[in-house]
């Protein structure tokens, strides 16, 4: 009987563990003035260090359709977080025609537009706000059958800082 109870107290405690760590993403992503659908919903733990480093870590690598666009989401996530904005983001990737691109800044608009932008290798894409209203919901594999080029965040980073321009 203790046994059974001590099982039960695990996963209650792990279940907690999770939902707290989940809604301190969601309350973090508020705070600063960007959407609660940016990230998964698999969140499994989450740090932030006062000068807005954060790494959060998901219960698995995962892939997400937003908006017409197939994401990657790595395992874990390290960025910089401040208001309307994140950069220096690692561990999220999106398609682009047969191409995997990083992911390496997401700003909103300040005074707030109905537009997101996301920095995905030289050009700037712009997704509409009302997309992220809710947390993203993964599937575990990547059901394309074209798995194309896969680059990785560090060779498509090489030279530095990149042009702005809005894709449509």
């Amino acid at each position: 009987m203790l046994r059974l109870a001590m099982k039960l107290y695990t996963v209650l405690l792990a279940v907690l563990v999770a939902t707290a760590a989940a809604d301190s993403v969601t309350d973090e992503l508020e705070k600063n003035g960007l959407p609660v659908g940016l990230l998964p919903n698999s969140v499994k733990s989450y740090s932030i260090s006062k000068d807005g480093v954060f790494t959060l870590s998901l219960d698995g690598p995962c892939y997400a359709k937003i908006d017409d666009q197939l994401a990657y989401y790595s395992q874990n996530i390290t960025g910089k977080l401040k208001y309307g904005a994140i950069s220096n983001l690692d561990g999220i990737e999106t398609k682009q025609l047969f191409v995997w691109l990083p992911v390496t800044g997401i700003y909103v608009d300040v005074p707030a537009t109905p537009y997101i932008y996301f920095e995905v290798g030289v050009l700037t894409k712009r997704l509409s706000l009302a997309v992220f209203e809710t947390p993203i919901k993964c599937n575990g594999h990547h059901t394309e059958t074209l798995p194309g080029v896969h680059i990785p965040s560090w060779v498509a980073n090489v030279g530095g800082s990149r042009p702005r321009k809005a894709l449509e």
